[in-house]
């Protein structure tokens, strides 16, 4: 059955997701500057967050029987280790402003394509004029890899696109098969941490061994307790209050965030094309989110 909608309740869970992952983005451009890897990175990420979600899962472990192991590891693909993996590829070329930036912009975008043949949503004419706006700041945003500010960027907001669409898929498949938030972030991690350790620990445990204690514990604490344990929770439940596409349209908060500070941590330059493309997308996010609706069930 579908939860009925709460759409103040469900921003506000979708701001707080937002905050936490825009934060995540310059954590995890800090490791990969530092020395880590992408899979050093995720595993840090969903060993943390399937140990605090690990109780969670067993208490759901009938639900996510119903659930089957095929769709939890397509949510495991799409919004777990495959996402991480991508988001942290795409960092070690593109700044971290554009990890903020360019991945869940991508999400808003695709969120409304991919809800036509998944959810049979179709975005009204109005939210079309939104995500059209949302477009142009994301190619603001990633205008300074082309012009040669950040060379090579290009190719992580290559990288970076299709880790926003495979969040997207994450976020409609969440509501077309009526994954419950708790039970199906738990499952989630604690799988996706059951498959990248093995590859890990093949490879000698990547570089963490040689890094600072208190540097790995940092990581595994901002990436896997706030951004995955708590904020992928809130994310899910949002989705439950709001709908899926409206949720994949709140995603384009977190460039506020990530731009912010990757200038103040990162020392990243904020210029004028970055700044206009945050603004264009985080205005029509608003719109896409509070004053359009969509075609279609769901």
């Amino acid at each position: 059955m579908t939860p009925a909608r709460n759409i103040p309740l469900g921003l506000a869970f979708g701001l707080a997701a937002a905050f936490a992952w825009g934060a995540q983005a310059v954590v995890a451009r800090a490791g990969t500057v530092a020395g880590y890897s992408p899979l050093d990175l995720a595993v840090l990420r969903y060993v943390a967050a399937g140990l605090v979600l690990a109780p969670f899962a067993w208490r759901s472990r009938h639900v996510l029987a119903r659930i089957g192991p095929w769709r939890l590891l397509g949510l495991v693909a799409t919004g777990g280790a495959g996402n991480a993996l991508l988001f942290g590829w795409g960092l070690i070329y593109a700044p971290a402003s554009h990890g903020g930036t360019v991945a869940p912009i991508t999400a808003a975008i695709m969120g409304a394509v991919l809800g036509i043949p998944l959810l049979r949503e179709w975005p009204t004419r109005g939210r079309m004029a939104a995500i059209a706006v949302i477009a142009c700041g994301v190619l603001l945003i990633g205008w300074d890899g082309i012009a040669g500010a950040h060379p090579g960027a290009w190719r992580g907001d290559i990288i970076l696109v299709c880790a926003g669409t495979v969040w997207a898929a994450f976020t409609l498949l969440l509501r077309r098969w009526q994954v419950p938030a708790l039970a199906g972030n738990a499952a989630l991690c604690g799988l996706s941490a059951l498959l990248l350790l093995p590859p890990w620990l093949l490879l000698g445990g990547g570089a963490v061994p040689h890094m600072p204690l208190g540097m790995s514990l940092l990581q595994a604490a901002l990436q896997g307790l706030l951004a995955s344990a708590l904020a992928t929770t809130l994310y899910a439940r949002a989705g439950e209050l709001m709908g899926a596409t409206r949720t994949a349209c709140l995603t384009a908060l977190v460039p506020v965030m990530a731009v912010l500070l990757s200038v103040l941590v990162l020392d990243e330059p904020l210029g004028g094309a970055k700044l206009a493309g945050v603004t264009l997308a985080v205005g029509g996010m608003l719109v896409a989110v509070l004053f359009t609706g969509r075609r279609g069930a769901g």
